[in-house]
């Protein structure tokens, strides 16, 4: 008898917040429009040069609704966008400063730097913004011809790769370069539209031909389980703090549900099979709202599944369908491989192509092996964000996607299938008893409650929805109107998961103050299509003072090294750098660097390192720290296996040929609760004064899993004798 295949189910979940202003028609930010260019048309077509490689997407309604908008004619469209169609000689001043600040909206790297007219535009910016002060002279040095190649060039650079070369029109801008016209960014934006206008239909028809399956998720992307009752949360995390009032709206999650699959049919001509609850967020009253609207599966995180079950994580017991009965009938449930999912999501954007696909084939190969002794057959579901990874490859991932589904589609062992395909052969045999509620984030919701900022967004929320549900009681005829139904779809929009995404301290972005205003905007939409006043709290900023990620030293420091926080007054007046806080649109639960401390005296550069190591031994072999000083050509390795109070690390010098060779091996470091160490400036070959560019990264047997800071180095000036001040930058 042959061997059974390995099936494995890619879930790619397509999303964004809803950005439109119900009342002005504005939309502020252009992530739907550019996404769409680089991503959401692309990632589908590619299956059809693999047409076995059957798999599923997700497309969050509302998603498509604001691409649908994108093509309504005489309609405004993003900020960006008319911006874009500006003269130069027509900006305003501070329309100027808003290109300046805004059209290098690009990861700097895989982005900007292909472009060489583009990366002159933002070293001729600077790399790092000045203060509010010294705009003005920054708009001198810019030109009309500068202006509007940054504008072509913003929009060019967001095209996918396939497109720059398999569009003749779009590869001849970008062979142009430079030297953009009017004419050039009306092109440029057309074919952004003609681009769009191409997706839904794509999509609609490979589903169609069997090659994928559409999932869907609630139409504004809400955390159903909090929208049922907030008080879900304490199950999961006990000691959070939950808002003053409570939220507790089993209808809106309903109404979430319901309204996502009519759209759904309207787009597609059939319901959903199934459906990712935003954020992987489910529990036992999801269950019910799901099986109650004909849903045939849902979808979560392994860590849902071992809570679940009750008993150590074992992981023969994932790669299986589930089933759950409710009052409305019987639910399928999948979970996902946390490891595979995150790898493509955060990890292999730091590997070579070839070692990224070797290392995920092996870890299929391995899961195959192990399960092929089993009695049913095993699915591997590999779900994730499909859109934010990707500007984070080298040529926006497609690279890695080719070379793996090239190797998947040579493989006997291996069998794509959407999940719908797995479970009609595969129906679940195994039954869960009871659902753990939490998210895909590490098994709980803490990332949309608890923090003072998420909380007041709730309240806020809670006062609006009871202010609409009053008004209704009060007003029984107008519930046809169309004010009244806008003001219903603000509070929907506002239940969206992304606002508190946003705040408090786990993500941060260039756009956090936007952010901010826009679920404030779409709350006091509420009031003003009630026509009652909006309270004045909403006029007030919920997210704090940005957090600042990166801070300098303040004074020399000698610290013992000792690897123990020894006083509160040791690292005072260190550096910081807070990984933790430096989440962006992706989330990766299990980064090992937390924060990084640095400082100096006269002679000796400091760091401290506080880590979160992996708990089994096997996870920690081979785990190393370097840091990289980029124009030295040097690397400090430090292992981080084994904790000892004396440990060895080395330094190494990088041939012309990018080889490694260690030139010197100094014990000045300790790990124990922390990684203390110190390097001479003499070991490094840096005198006083001396700036330094340096960036820190985790790798596990030579290949990196991690970076810190991710976007760039901190630049770091050793101070001189005289040393009162200094400047540094990230």
């Amino acid at each position: 008898m042959s061997e059974s295949p390995l099936r494995i189910a890619f879930v790619w979940h397509m999303h964004q917040p809803f950005y439109k202003d119900l009342i002005s028609g504005e939309t502020t930010l252009p992530w739907v429009r550019l996404h769409a260019i680089k991503d959401y048309l692309d990632m589908v077509e590619l299956l059809q040069d693999f047409p076995t490689l059957h798999q599923t997407f997700n497309l969050v309604p509302s998603l498509i609704e604001q691409l649908e908008g994108l093509l309504e004619p005489n309609v405004q469209k993003d900020k960006f966008f008319e911006l874009t169609l500006k003269k130069p000689q027509d900006l305003t001043e501070s329309e100027k400063i808003f290109l300046l600040r805004n059209f290098f909206m690009a990861n700097w790297e895989t982005m900007i730097k292909p472009f060489p007219r583009y990366y002159d535009l933002l070293t001729k910016r600077g790399r790092y913004l000045s203060p509010e002060k010294e705009i003005s002279s920054i708009l001198k040095r810019f030109d009309s011809q500068d202006y509007t190649d940054l504008q072509a060039l913003f929009n060019l650079a967001w095209f996918d790769p396939s497109y720059r070369e398999k569009d003749t029109q779009i590869k001849e801008l970008v062979r142009k370069g430079k030297y953009y016209s009017e004419e050039d960014k009306k092109l440029i934006l057309d074919k952004q539209l003609e681009i769009i206008r191409r997706i839904i239909p794509t999509y609609k028809k490979m589903q169609e031909d069997g090659l994928i399956e559409i999932s869907v998720s609630p139409f504004y992307h809400p955390i159903l389980p909090l929208l049922c009752n907030t008080e879900v949360a304490k199950i999961s995390y006990p000691e959070v703090k939950l808002p003053k009032v409570s939220f507790r709206h089993p209808e809106d999650a309903k109404f979430q549900i319901d309204t996502a699959i009519k759209y759904y049919i309207e787009k597609f001509a059939k319901p959903p099979q199934g459906m990712w609850p935003s954020e992987g967020s489910v529990s036992e009253e999801v269950v019910d709202l799901a099986t109650e609207a004909g849903l045939g599966w849902i979808a979560s995180d392994e860590e849902i599944l071992f809570k679940s079950l009750g008993k150590p994580k074992a992981y023969e017991n994932l790669y299986k369908p589930y089933m759950m009965q409710s009052k409305y009938g019987e639910l399928a449930l999948i979970f996902r491989d946390k490891a595979l999912s995150d790898s493509i999501g955060f990890i292999y954007q730091h590997w070579p192509t070839e070692k990224a696909v070797s290392d995920l084939i092996n870890r299929l190969h391995a899961i195959h092996e192990s399960s092929s002794k089993g009695k049913t057959a095993a699915l591997v579901a590999i779900i994730l964000d499909g859109e934010n990874a990707w500007e984070h490859y080298p040529n926006d991932g497609k690279d890695f996607l080719v070379s793996l589904y090239k190797t998947l589609s040579s493989d006997a062992k291996f069998e794509l299938v959407t999940i719908s395909e797995f479970l009609k052969g595969h129906p679940p045999v195994n039954k869960l008893q009871k659902l753990y509620p939490g998210s895909w984030i590490n098994a709980n919701f803490a990332i949309w409650i608890g923090h003072e900022e998420k909380n007041l967004a709730w309240e806020y929320l809670a006062k609006a929805r009871d202010t609409l549900k009053s008004h209704k009681a009060r007003h029984p005829d107008e519930t046809s109107a169309e004010k009244l139904q806008n003001a219903s779809k603000e509070i929907y929009i506002a239940e969206g998961s992304d606002w508190n995404w946003w705040f408090g301290d786990d993500h941060s972005s260039a756009n956090d103050e936007e952010f901010d205003r826009l679920f404030r905007t779409h709350i006091l939409n509420v009031y003003t299509l009630l026509e009652q006043k909006p309270p004045e709290y909403l006029s007030i900023p919920i997210k704090a003072k940005k957090v600042r990620i990166i801070r300098g030293p303040s004074a020399l420091l000698k610290p013992l090294i000792d690897g123990i926080d020894t006083n509160y007054f040791e690292w005072i007046n260190a550096g910081l750098i807070d990984a933790s806080k430096c989440g962006g649109t992706m989330h990766q639960s299990e980064t090992i660097i937390r924060q990084v401390y640095f400082g100096f005296d006269l002679q000796t550069l400091y760091f401290r390192f506080n880590f979160l190591l992996p708990s089994e031994a096997k996870d920690k072999e081979g785990l190393t720290l370097n840091l990289l000083l980029i124009e030295k050509r040097l690397k400090i390795a430090i292992p981080i296996s084994d904790r000892g109070n004396e440990i060895e690390y080395s330094i190494l010098e990088e041939a012309q040929d990018g080889t490694w060779a260690e030139s010197k091996k100094v014990k000045n470091a300790s790990l124990n609760k922390i990684l203390e160490l110190a390097i001479k400036f003499s070991d490094i070959k840096a005198g006083q004064g001396e700036k330094l560019k340096i960036s820190s990264s985790v790798e596990r047997s030579g290949l990196i899993i991690e970076r810190c800071p991710e976007h760039g180095p901190i630049e770091i000036v050793l101070p001189g004798a005289d040393y009162e001040s200094h400047l540094w930058t990230a």
